[in-house]
């Protein structure tokens, strides 16, 4: 994938998070709720697109699409189980871009702000997956 092509699809997912983001607030969501899995579910699948990225089953991939000498990650981390997040981090990460080491991911992952709620649902769908 050429870095045109590349720009394109991350413009999208990111208009497309933004839109997700600014939706009305939905009443909170507890860990586990068959409504909470859902949206994030739709979340994770058909607005962040995340597998784009994180490859099949969410765990892990080499961003070949990247050109070597660009100043970016070149492997997106598993994300299936958070294995490196708690859900209280992945929450926050997911509210204010912020790792719990006070860093932001590399491009071209997004720095995401996401509404409590959304992000909540995002990590009760990622932690359940294995």
């Amino acid at each position: 994938m050429n870095l045109r092509a590349y720009l394109v699809v991350l413009l999208g997912s990111l208009v497309a998070l933004a839109a997700a983001a600014v939706a009305p607030p939905r009443a909170a969501v507890a860990a586990g709720d068959e409504a909470a899995l859902e949206r994030g579910r739709y979340l994770v699948q058909q607005v962040g697109m995340c597998i784009n990225c994180h490859g099949s089953g969410l765990k892990g991939a080499k961003l070949d699409f990247l050109a070597a000498d660009l100043p970016a990650a070149h492997f997106a981390p598993r994300i299936a189980g958070l294995p490196h997040l708690t859900a209280a981090q992945a929450v926050t990460y997911m509210q204010t871009g912020l790792l719990p080491n006070a860093t932001r991911s590399r491009p071209p992952m997004p720095q995401y702000r996401l509404h409590h709620d959304d992000a909540v649902a995002v990590v009760t769908y990622l932690k359940q997956l294995r």
